[in-house]
């Protein structure tokens, strides 16, 4: 009974996900099937961010020896790149799919709100990780690489999206973008 209470984040925000995602009443927006697998698989990657981030950690792939601090037994590391580890490149490639899907709600977006929205994205799961840490003992590091290598990953997906999209890709693209008439009065 003990061990659920640490899977208590993951609940919470699983669930807050669905509710957002039915609420918004996404598929009736965007009835195209490609915007429909934007959504499913949008909703899919989240989740899995959320089951690798704010559960309880059951695997470490830091070979960095890093200082870290602690807040109450809960360590962190506010001292960026002490030692590049298998963890920073497998937090590029977590964090590709989110620039991807960036460019798909919003292909108009600029580089900057881009790269802001990457590393406000990995504020919010350093900081989660962090305080579920101390209130939930979930086992996780709030790591001030994260926010670099999230960042990084944030940026590479969305530049790529970029790159196809001028290509004969475009309209394989276009298919899967969220963009219909009322999505398309919003961002005018």
């Amino acid at each position: 009974m003990r061990a659920l209470i640490h899977w208590i984040p993951f609940f919470i925000y699983f669930f807050a996900g669905t509710i957002l995602i039915t609420h918004n009443r996404l598929w009736e927006r965007f009835p195209a099937s490609g915007q429909h697998f934007t959504i499913a698989t949008l909703f899919v990657y989240l989740t899995a961010i959320d089951w690798l981030c704010l559960t309880p950690s059951m695997f470490n792939f830091s070979s960095a020896n890093k200082l870290l601090f602690y807040f109450h037994g809960v360590p962190f590391n506010i001292i960026p790149l002490q030692g590049l580890s298998q963890e920073f490149f497998l937090n590029v490639i977590m964090t590709i799919p989110l620039g991807i899907y960036l460019y798909l709600i919003n292909n108009k977006m600029p580089w900057e709100r881009a790269i802001l929205y990457g590393f406000l994205f990995s504020l919010f799961i350093e900081s989660n990780q962090f305080v579920c840490d101390l209130l939930f003992h979930i086992g996780r590091v709030a790591d001030v690489d994260d926010l670099i290598s999230n960042t990084l990953g944030t940026t590479i997906g969305f530049a790529v999206m970029i790159m196809l999209d001028q290509t004969f890709f475009h309209h394989i693209i276009k298919q899967f973008m969220l963009i219909g008439e009322k999505s398309d009065k919003l961002n005018t």
